[in-house]
Order: structure tokens, then C-alpha cells, then sequence
């Protein structure tokens, strides 16, 4: 027999080697009549917010129950074998049942992965275009800057150039009038001798 709560033997441990034949207060059971090992239902029930069996899960009243076991040694012996196969063959099970929920759990891990990454892949087409339209936007930006940087130039260039055609207006304006000024002078002389040779 195997204690449930730490999967030793019960009855007929080992000791140096040599089935032991005597369990004197190692063995204890409870008000349903499972039995265990005494340290490991005591600390089972001392944690225990029921106060229930590990097995059957019926509530226990009262004290733990000291058994006192003796027994024959090939009995023991025979009885230690089989408990340890069947031990062993539990592990087994425990184990082959763990990497079974390990795969199954894995696999549901990668179909989730695998979702994401066709959501990850519907996203990122969308962004690879806003991705190329940026760039297209930068690269008419830049030139829009060029633009305005030559235009910027020419309106320098062209107030320069008007400057110097007002400049040149101004100078031919002032040399008109003078002009005009020179030739009402003239004009005013013609007059004088034109009226003197006339008397």
C-alpha cells in the first residue's frame, strides 16, 4: 500500500536495504478509513480548512488513528514489490498525463501564435502603405522646400531689379524736367529776339 499524500510505501519501507516488518506508529487512519502515513495526514489536516479526507473528501471527527501493524517478511517482501510497481506505474501515468497537457497546451499556444500572427500580418500591410505614402509625403515636402527657397531667391532678385528700375524712373523723371526747364528757357529767348527784330 502507497500513502496517497507522499507516494511512499506504508508497510514494509525499506530500511538499509531490508524490507522492514514492523510500521509501529507510522501508520494512521482516519474516521472513513483511508490510511496514511501519521505525519502526512497530520499536516494534511492541520492545513485543511474542512478537516476532510485527501480521498473521499467525508469530513474527519476526532482523533487520527494509530495503527500497529505486524506482518511476515516474504509477505512483506512480495507485498513491497508489487506496491513499488504499482508505484511506479502511478508515476508513470502522473507523468505521461503531465506531457500529454504540456503538448496539448502547446499546441494551443501555437494555434493563439498563429492567429496572432495573421492579425500581426493584417495590421502591418496597412502600415507598409501609410509607411510608403509617408515617405511619398516627405519626399514632395523637400521639394516644396526647394521650391520656395528658389522663389525666395527670385523675389530677392526681383526687388533688387525694381529697386533699381525706380532708382532709373526717378533719374529719368528729374532729367525730363530739367530738360523741360532748358527748353521753356529756350523757348522764352526764341520769343525775345523774335519780338526785337520785329520792332
Amino acid at each position: 500500500m502507497v500513502c496517497t499524500l507522499c507516494y511512499d510505501l506504508l508497510f514494509g519501507s525499506l530500511v538499509d536495504g531490508v524490507p522492514s516488518t514492523s510500521n509501529t506508529g507510522r501508520i494512521a487512519a482516519l474516521s472513513c478509513g483511508h490510511t496514511f502515513h501519521f505525519d502526512c495526514v497530520a499536516l494534511w489536516l492541520y492545513n485543511s480548512v474542512n478537516k476532510e479526507c485527501p480521498v473521499c473528501k467525508a469530513y474527519h471527527s476526532g482523533p487520527i488513528l494509530k495503527l500497529h501493524i505486524e506482518c511476515d517478511l516474504d509477505h512483506v517482501a512480495n507485498g513491497l514489490i508489487d506496491d513499488q510497481l504499482w508505484a511506479a506505474e502511478l508515476l508513470c501515468n502522473l507523468s505521461l498525463d503531465s506531457a500529454e497537457q504540456q503538448e496539448v497546451e502547446y499546441r494551443e499556444l501555437e494555434t493563439k501564435m498563429a492567429a496572432l500572427q495573421v492579425k500581426l500580418d493584417e495590421t502591418t500591410g496597412p502600415l507598409k502603405t501609410m509607411e510608403a505614402k509617408l515617405r511619398a509625403l516627405h519626399k514632395k515636402m523637400a521639394l516644396l522646400e526647394t521650391r520656395e527657397k528658389e522663389l525666395s531667391t527670385l523675389s530677392a532678385r526681383h526687388k533688387v531689379n525694381i529697386q533699381g528700375l525706380n532708382g532709373a524712373l526717378e533719374l529719368k523723371d528729374r532729367n525730363i524736367a530739367r530738360l523741360k526747364v532748358k527748353l521753356s528757357e529756350r523757348v522764352a529767348k526764341l520769343a525775345l529776339e523774335h519780338n526785337r527784330h520785329s520792332f
